[in-house]
């Protein structure tokens, strides 16, 4: 169910194919590749609704007893030979299908996004465009941005203060964007979602991060998966006063979290089964819509766009 809120965007933001364009300029063009979040591998398992999760979220997808569920992890940025050792956030893709209803969760391993808006997001990954004797980005030009659009800045330090994650079954994931929950009493609750690994949360060391390969994550998972099944705990976190309900960019305090559910993840799938799938944070339940976020509002159309665009280009 595709519910827009009413938001308008100004004259001065930029058009889905600027955004997808700026991700191509600073990661450059990679076929077949998505612009964003372009390496990474499919996996699959099963949501398990929590008791309470249809009082709080009055769909057909939380009464059911499991929800079918596919998995994309990935490394952040459009770059698909970047090390699994690269302090960039992870992904996680998470499509959920049960009681006739779908589900996609768009998360991050940061509790913030980059920008507050479109004008940011384009802007972030311009200063971040190699120069072509360093092949680095400018500091003048990042610098440049920060001063701009200081909303940028929040991510990056996060990322910088620990380690790569060491496995994709042991980094949180948010969705950074707020949504709106529809409970049984008519209520309408703005929460943000969290997804927290249940084996916790581990960091590569320095060692490690000098040591490890610079592909390692896939196999990591694969090893752990023939073991026993991952585990992550799904929750709306809602906000303390003052929390921006429409900036993405800025954290959280509210402590209050209520359980969605379960996800257990149980084996690697194959690449077709995600690499052709669009994950789109507006493919939701019946009882969930979009907060009026401008960087959430400005997503959807992106991704069709991304996905026009690694399609083959036809023969004759």
């Amino acid at each position: 169910m595709n519910n827009l809120p009413n938001a308008v965007e100004s004259e001065s933001s930029p058009s889905p194919v600027a955004m997808v364009d700026a991700l191509n300029n600073t990661f450059g063009k990679h076929a077949g590749k998505r612009a964003s979040h372009a390496k990474g591998f499919c996996a699959a398992g099963t949501f398990i609704p929590d008791v309470g999760a249809a009082r709080f979220a009055n769909s057909e997808l939380f009464k059911t007893g499991t929800a079918a569920a596919v998995v994309r992890f990935s490394v952040g940025g459009g770059n698909p030979g970047v090390s699994d050792k690269s302090r960039t956030v992870r992904g996680m893709g998470l499509k959920l299908t049960a009681g006739g209803e779908h589900w996609d969760l768009v998360l991050v391993s940061e509790p913030v996004f980059f920008a507050a808006t479109p004008q940011s997001f384009v802007s972030f990954l311009e200063a971040r465009v190699a120069d072509p004797v360093t092949k680095k980005p400018n500091p003048a030009n990042v610098a440049a941005h920060n001063e701009k659009f200081p909303d940028g800045k929040l991510q990056p330090a996060l990322l910088a203060s620990h380690g790569a994650p060491s496995s994709y079954a042991q980094t949180p994931y948010f969705s950074n964007n707020a949504f709106v929950f529809h409970n049984t009493d008519g209520e309408q609750i703005t929460a943000r979602l969290v997804v927290e690994p249940v084996q916790g949360t581990k960091y590569l060391t320095e060692e490690e991060e000098a040591s490890f390969p610079d592909n390692f994550l896939e196999a990591e998972l694969s090893a752990r998966l023939k073991v026993e099944e991952v585990r992550f705990v799904i929750y709306a976190q809602l906000p303390a006063p003052g929390d921006s309900l429409t900036d993405p960019s800025q954290l959280w305090r509210g402590e209050e979290k209520i359980t969605l559910g379960t996800l257990l993840v149980d084996k690697v799938a194959p690449l077709d089964t995600c690499d052709n799938l669009v994950f789109s944070p507006f493919n939701l339940p019946a009882s969930i819509t979009p907060s009026a976020d401008p960087i959430l509002a400005s997503r959807d159309k992106p991704y069709g766009i991304s996905f026009e665009r690694r399609q083959p280009a036809p023969c004759c």
